[in-house]
């Protein structure tokens, strides 16, 4: 029996550790053969064959189905170091006979045992540039020629740090299986840092994933740097995306210095438990042990796993591309793959420039650009006549591979230059490209046979002996030909190709009809040649025609084709316009043009250079000077246009004095702004664009102002409140205030009472405005308020706004406890009507404090006086959950497209964006202005955060026992005999007297529940940006990226609920759609403290005592709120009738 057949009968199980084992044995110099050679294990082959065997021996006697051999330190790179870099082969031979010995010893019949050729990382990392690729692959080649001719049953390359290291011992090793004619299995196993979740050069899993998954591998997996916890959720991943058989051989834990020994902590019993869980939750097919695992170890595996059979798993990989450090699908929802094309010699003018300069940092810079511009991959093209391209080619790759995030596109039609840059990439590139212009063979074949060798896609254009092909039944036959050779005799499959169908340009009538057939081909294509992709240069389409009308027809044209079935789009994306921004006049003359629609007596290309001809030149700057300048000023407000507002500012000083210019033209354009905005018919985002051009405009006028000349309505102190971390409520306040006319001093958050009168009363400002978000900073705001009351300070008009406030508790509750007068803002622009009424001097007879407005009907408790029962009527749950563990894990390392599956976009685009509806914009029309506004801002932000890494996800979470009495609910230790910790929840005081605590079993039952609590954060480098972005004035992007980061924090918590769902075993009832689980279509619910249900915030403490969230960065402040602030804790109910409910104890 093979051992392939052998994986599909049941869990294979390999050894334990060889080093550490070798170590216990404490020997000598003696031992190695001497002083030269001690602390080299490999040489133990040579002068102790019997220790080596003898350590085999124990491993097969534990019951482990291979061994591996004692060769992973076997390349010349490290033997080198002990003068042995000439016995390369002798020492791995040698390795492999002695466990093949070991090997014939143990086998039966019925249980063979296996041999793997341990190959290491060695010392040195290629992707760092600390050693050269092809030298790597040719010192692997041979340690592999030894292990092979020493009788191995298959290779084990492992503890693999850099993806390029990986490489360049599988293709030695594929090389050399090629040469001799054998097919010996192949397995990689890489190794994650703990903390980070990465590769050692900060390659994350799903890129491993990648980047190895055109390969012919036996399995892929993970070994050493840590125990079998913190590999955890990259083995998940490996599970739900890994297209191979899964092998996991953890550490013994991570090892403790005691006594100057290293000592890993983890017991036989507690690997085992691990591997269990490994096999049966994931589907994981080959366990063992790394550093620290002995044959004890191995002996408790054995008895944990050898009787389970291999899991049913079903990967979901789809064909991807990747980077040194991440991964990008191929198919892009909403299409296309943005390839950035500025760093191409060929296309761009400053990129050639600075390639002749050998300027190779500042062309790394260009790329970067693109990638902050939201390209998801980068064609680079060094390709100059008279310049040597291949070592162009090693300049530019080895820098971009280290220092750019997103993936590679290698574009050259010269086969040596493309084999140098897949030397140097770390991830999986796309070749651009082949085509059959010198037919089958010299190019063709060699570049389709480097795609095939190094796992690469490649781009296919249709062109063939007889040139381009300008119809689509020509584009068709070509692309058939080229899939046929290149399947059939190269190897390549489907999800390998992508096809340009090429186009012209349309300023030239002789090819009028050059989109219509390019379109049609990508059709056909997507149609008959199923599983390939597609892809344009999508600039080629407007070549010779004006900028303008370059980026209309550019636009319009990319639209079409991904409509027809366009995968991927090389393109500059910063110079395509969503449709909605085109004029429909301009759109539909350029939808014409591509499809060819000119007749007799119409020409679309003619009608459209007259118009935008003169849109883009004399006429436009006419129509603004045909307005009086007051009207140009006051549109570029309304219109939030940037653009020459400078010159026509200089112009407006001419006439006017800069406080004039401010408050008589600038303002009333922002008043505009505010009524649009009041009306439904300008929304929130376009807001704070006209606020950006309105402080752009006073920042350029503060210069020419004197300074007794201030252009202040008025003076405010905004605040939010103390121990309250939530700031961008206050911030657009701040942001409508600042440019509407009044001074603002933004204290920040967390302030104390004795900071913001501190701030009032230096500098004397005309009101105070206080802003927070949970319901304990409505008892803080009262206790300001008391506090000002108490000083004797009532002539200060108080402005209070935030998510928990509401005008009833304003009125009874705050005015009260002030006595002088309070506002209710229900958002930023109520503050500036309070703010504008509060600057008149009739302002008493036209706005009320809260106090002084019309009294609201008040509430009476329908219970009050009635009997409250210990407990509702909900019953106890049939059965309860069994949880995985018990105690605490803390997650780091989270893919972000899971996540981001779990963002409620109805909160964020209405909620967080404030894209709402209204009586103007509604049904359809709400609809498409939210795909065309909203939904590109949101996919950009995916894209962004995924590059930018300003999301740091992480999540602690754990089980406990737990029981009820009454409205506690107690928490056990491990034993279920001692109370660790009590929360006591409020009860509804009237039917159904619902309480948290009546989900859980109580006391009296008997029965022993189990209660689930988690704490997720984004970390704190989004708080970071967001609060540069509000520094910079860049209020639109400020308002985008904190929604997006608040609601992705929401989103991971959703997305760990249903984790926990799935460990408990009750996600059976879970919605297939993530946008129909955040609905709550699942069994239990999830309650965090603040809320009515439980709105006890100092239970708080209890959480971090149980859970310590201090290990992912969370804090308490004093208020106990989470900081930071893009952070969630929840107790989550597993019980089937778990529901929100509010509870009101008072009236």
């Amino acid at each position: 029996m093979n051992i392939l057949d052998l994986l599909h009968k049941k869990i294979l199980i390999f050894d334990g550790a060889m080093g550490t084992t070798i170590q216990e044995k404490n020997l000598t110099a003696e031992d190695f053969g001497g002083e030269a050679f001690e602390g080299c294990n490999e040489y133990l082959n040579i002068s102790h064959p019997d220790i080596i065997e003898e350590i085999h021996a124990s491993f097969y006697e534990a019951g482990s189905d291979i061994i591996e051999t004692n060769s992973f330190g076997g390349i010349a790179l490290v033997l080198k170091e002990y003068g042995l870099d000439d016995q390369v082969y002798e020492i791995n031979r040698k390795a492999a006979e002695i466990a093949k010995s070991a090997a014939k010893t143990f086998s039966t019949p019925s249980r063979p045992r296996f041999v793997a050729g341990s190959m290491g990382p060695g010392t040195k990392l290629p992707s760092l540039g600390q050693i050269d690729f092809r030298a790597l692959n040719e010192m692997y080649f041979a340690q592999a020629r030894g292990l092979m001719d020493g009788g191995v049953d298959l290779f084990l390359l492992e503890t693999v740090q850099d993806i390029l290291q990986a490489k360049a011992a599988l293709l030695a090793v594929l090389q050399l299986e090629k040469e001799q004619g054998k097919e010996i299995p192949v397995i990689v196993q890489v190794t994650v840092e703990k903390g980070s979740g990465t590769l050692l050069v900060g390659t994350e899993i799903g890129a491993v994933v990648t980047t190895l998954e055109p390969f012919p591998l036996f399995a892929l997996g993970m070994n050493c740097a840590t125990g079998p916890e913190d590999m955890r959720e990259s083995v998940r991943y490996l599970a739900n995306y890994s297209p191979f058989p899964i092998s996991i051989q953890p550490n013994a834990g991570i090892p403790d210095n005691i006594d100057g020994k290293s000592v890993y902590p983890l017991t036989p019993e507690e690997l085992a438990r691990a591997h269990y869980d490994f096999v049966t939750q994931m589907g994981v097919e080959i366990v063992g042990g790394c550093c620290g695992s002995g044959p004890e170890h191995m002996k408790a595996v054995v008895e944990a796993v050898s009787r389970l059979k291999p899991g049913d798993r079903k990967p979901q990989f789809k064909p991807s591309v990747s980077s040194l450090y991440q991964t990008v699908l191929m198919d892009q929802n909403p299409a296309p793959l943005i390839v950035g094309e500025r760093a191409n010699s060929n296309g761009s003018k400053k990129f050639r420039k600075l390639l002749l300069a050998n300027d190779y940092d500042a062309m790394v810079q260009i790329g970067r650009r693109q990638e902050r511009d939201g390209a998801h991959m980068l064609d680079v093209c060094v390709a100059y006549a008279g310049r040597d391209e291949v070592q162009d080619i090693e300049e530019v790759v080895r820098r971009f591979n280290q220092q750019i995030t997103i993936p590679l596109m290698i574009d050259s039609t010269e086969a040596d230059a493309i084999e140098r840059a897949l030397q140097l990439t770390g991830g999986r590139v796309i070749i651009n490209s082949v085509n059959l212009e010198d037919g089958e063979a010299s190019r063709f074949e060699a570049i389709l046979k480097l795609a095939k060798k190094y796992g690469a896609a490649v781009i296919a254009l249709t062109i063939d002996e007889n040139g381009m092909a300008l119809e689509a039944e020509k584009k068709l036959a070509i692309a058939h030909r080229i899939f046929k050779l290149a399947t059939q005799k190269y190897g390549l499959r489907p999800q390998d190709l992508v096809f340009d169908t090429l186009t012209f340009t349309l300023a030239n009538s002789e090819s009028a009809d050059a989109a219509v057939q390019t379109l049609e081909a990508i059709r056909r294509i997507k149609q008959e040649i199923p599983d390939t992709r597609t892809i344009l240069g999508v600039s080629n389409i407007s070549f010779g025609l004006n900028p303008y009308a370059r980026k209309i027809i550019n636009s319009v044209f990319l639209y079409d084709a991904i409509e027809a079935g366009l995968d991927m789009a090389i393109v500059n994306y910063a110079q395509i316009l969503p449709l909605n921004r085109i004029e429909p006049e301009e759109k539909d003359l350029a939808q014409k043009i591509v499809f060819n629609e000119k007749t007799a007596d119409f020409d679309p290309l003619t009608a459209f250079l007259t118009r935008v001809g003169e849109k883009s030149g004399v006429t436009k700057k006419r129509a603004a000077e045909n307005l009086p300048l007051e009207e140009v000023l006051k549109n570029k407000i309304i219109d939030s246009d940037k653009e020459d507002i400078e010159k026509y500012l200089e112009q407006a000083l001419k006439r006017y004095k800069p406080v004039e210019i401010i408050n008589q033209i600038l303002l009333e354009g922002m008043k505009t702004v505010g009524n649009l905005f009041s009306s439904g018919q300008m929304q929130l985002p376009f807001v704070l664009q006209s606020a950006e051009v309105m402080k752009k405009a006073v920042a350029f006028l503060e210069p020419y102002m004197y300074r007794a000349e201030g252009s202040e309505r008025g003076k405010i102190v905004l605040a939010t409140v103390k121990g309250d971390v939530h700031d961008i409520g206050k911030n657009l306040v701040d942001i409508i205030l600042s440019n509407n006319g009044y001074k603002v001093y933004n204290l920040g958050i967390k302030v104390s009472i004795g900071d913001i009168l501190e701030a009032a009363k230096a500098n004397q400002v005309d009101a105070i405005g206080m802003s927070g978000l949970l319901v304990k900073s409505t008892v803080v705001m009262k206790e300001n308020l008391e506090e000002m009351a108490r000083q004797g300070i009532r002539e200060l008009p108080v402005i209070v706004g935030g998510a928990a406030l509401n005008r009833r508790y304003v009125e009874k509750t705050l005015a009260k406890a002030y006595g002088g007068s309070v506002f209710y803002a229900q958002d930023a622009f109520d503050g500036l009507s309070v703010m504008n009424d509060l600057a008149k001097p009739e302002t008493e007879a036209k706005i009320k404090p809260a106090g002084n407005a019309a009294p609201l009907p008040e509430h009476r408790n329908s219970a009050a006086g009635a009997v409250i029962p210990e407990r509702s009527n909900i019953p106890e749950a049939l059965s309860i959950p069994k949880p995985p563990f018990w105690g605490v894990r803390v997650i780091r390392e989270i893919p972000f497209d899971e996540i981001f599956t779990y963002i409620n976009k109805i909160a964020l685009f209405r909620g967080q964006w404030h894209f709402k509806r209204n009586k103007r914009l509604k049904g359809e029309a709400y609809e498409n202005f939210i795909k065309e506004t909203a939904e590109p801002v949101f996919e950009r932000l995916k894209k962004q955060m995924a590059v930018n890494r300003w999301l740091r996800p992480g999540v602690v979470y754990g089980y406990f026992k737990c029981q009820s009495r009454g409205n506690d609910v107690i928490i056990y230790d491990e034993t279920g005999n001692t109370e660790v910790e009590r929360f006591t929840f409020p009860r509804e005081r009237k039917a159904p007297y619902r309480c948290l605590a009546d989900y859980f079993a109580s006391v009296e039952s008997g029965r022993m529940d189990v209660i689930a609590i988690q704490i997720v954060t984004m970390g704190r480098k989004i708080s970071e940006m967001t609060r540069r972005l509000y520094e910079a004035n860049e209020y639109v992007e400020y308002l985008y990226l904190h929604g997006f980061s608040v609601e992705a924090t929401e989103a991971l918590a959703e997305y760990w609920h249903k984790r926990v769902r799935e460990e408990l075993a009750i996600a059976d009832k879970d919605a297939a759609d993530p946008q129909q689980i955040v609905k709550m279509k699942y069994q239990g619910a999830r309650y965090s403290f603040g809320y009515p249900a439980c709105p006890n915030l100092e239970d708080q403490v209890k959480i971090f005592r149980l859970l310590h969230p201090e290990q992912i960065g969370i804090k308490l402040t004093e208020q106990f709120m989470l900081d930071p602030e893009q952070s969630t804790s929840a107790i989550i109910v597993h019980h089937p009738e778990a529901r929100y409910f509010n509870v009101k104890i008072s009236p």
